[in-house]
């Protein structure tokens, strides 16, 4: 009965010790709803654009990183700040087929900036709203450096 009982006692010591592991893993793994592609290194707020245009109308933060010609961009660091104090909100990196996505964002003012290595970055203002009228998709043009306008948005339905 007693190697009964102690058997017992080191199944249960075990079992503390493996969950206690698993919970630090979940906690340590980062927040939910975080973008699962993101960068190693937490990117800084850039506005490049002349002037600041209206902010794009959108239902929900999803879209397309696309090169001049159309061509996805996969790989592009995209962003999320608030509008006020532009604080990082959440990151990610298009995929192959040049996506990207941000789940569950509230209503309001932010900034989406997506940058690709020796491309202008793009700074688009966005309105998250959930009126009819407002866009399924944003579509972000990369562009050189060395063109007059630099990267831009463009609100897709």
């Amino acid at each position: 009965m007693r190697v009964w009982v102690r058997l017992c006692e080191v199944a249960m010591m075990r079992m503390t010790q493996l969950l206690t592991i698993v919970l630090a893993g979940l906690l340590f793994a980062g927040p939910a709803g975080r973008a699962q592609n993101a960068p190693a290194t937490v990117p800084a707020y850039a506005n490049e654009n002349g002037t600041d245009p209206a902010p794009l109308k959108l239902r929900e933060v999803d879209g397309d990183v696309r090169g001049l010609g159309g061509d996805a961009m996969s790989g592009a660091s995209v962003s999320l700040f608030t509008e006020q104090g532009h604080a990082l909100v959440a990151t990610t990196m298009s995929d192959k087929n040049g996506k990207f996505k941000f789940a569950r964002v509230d209503k309001g003012l932010y900034r989406v900036v997506a940058r690709v290595a020796g491309l202008c970055t793009a700074n688009v203002p966005i309105l998250v709203e959930g009126g009819l009228l407002a866009a399924h998709k944003l579509i972000i043009t990369m562009q050189p450096k060395d063109i007059d306008t630099c990267s831009y948005g463009q609100a897709k339905r």
